[in-house]
């Protein structure tokens, strides 16, 4: 499971450059907050397995790796030069499986718009927020056709053990809500998971952060923490990675005596 790094060089160099008037805003939040997170919901709830969707290239694997997880991983990338890259970092590694198609809500092909940094590739079309407030990488470079299917089809396919406690991580710019109506058969052996809202959305329809965390609820998970990912120049969040664990419905309290 994860563990807590010391605090990282660039930390340093922040707070250096502070105390001479000047401020650094990254434009990806450090994850050392997801990390301490991760270590403990991993350890309490028993995680055996990872499903990263959205894999990219695998960082986040290498991360959850370099933070001490040593269980199952299973990454999906639907971008083939992103996958070529993505079986290289998983190829010495007998517990991180890879499969190049991307999950949503129904079994078919799509175009995706393939930005020039591909982190910010999606199904939805970019919009002039995130290319004010994130830059040229976000700019699309070319449409790629990829596949795409239903978790719950995919699952039994997959090398996910019965007694598996599975974490669902998603990162796929603004569709994880589309990988969660796909995965309605699959969540009963999901424990928790993980997928960014948006504050801020940078997609055209891209859910706001109230709607997703509706959707999530309404699966029956419940908030265990909000972690930013992009902030802008004005120190307004952007984004944030919102984790949630399977647990009771909580009553609103306005149904109250009804």
């Amino acid at each position: 499971m994860p563990k807590v790094h010391d605090i990282p060089l660039a930390y340093a160099t922040r707070n250096a450059l502070r105390r001479v008037g000047v401020e650094v805003i990254p434009a990806r939040i450090d994850s050392n907050l997801l990390a301490m997170h991760l270590d403990r919901l991993f350890s309490t709830l028993r995680v055996s397995c990872v499903l990263d969707v959205g894999a990219r290239i695998g960082e986040y694997a290498m991360w959850l790796r370099n933070n001490g997880y040593r269980g199952n991983i299973i990454s999906f990338e639907p971008i083939a030069a992103n996958f070529s890259e993505l079986e290289k970092a998983a190829a010495s590694d007998p517990n991180w499986h890879c499969f190049n198609y991307a999950l949503g809500a129904d079994e078919s092909v799509s175009p995706i718009n393939v930005s020039n940094h591909t982190e910010y590739s999606s199904f939805r079309q970019i919009n002039a927020t995130a290319q004010e407030r994130l830059g040229e990488e976000t700019n699309t470079e070319r449409l790629e056709t990829v596949e795409i299917q239903r978790l719950d089809s995919v699952l039994p396919s997959l090398p996910v053990k019965a007694a598996d406690r599975i974490y669902l991580k998603m990162d796929t710019q603004g569709w994880d809500l589309e990988v969660l109506k796909g995965a309605q058969g699959a969540l009963g052996q999901v424990i928790a998971l993980q997928t960014e809202v948006a504050v801020q959305p940078i997609y055209d329809g891209m859910p706001v952060m109230q709607e997703s965390i509706a959707a999530v609820a309404g699966y029956g998970f419940t908030p265990s923490g909000f972690f930013p990912v992009h902030l802008d120049a004005q120190m307004a969040a952007i984004e944030f990675d919102f984790v949630a664990v399977r647990g009771a419905a909580i009553r609103d309290p306005r149904s109250a005596g009804n």
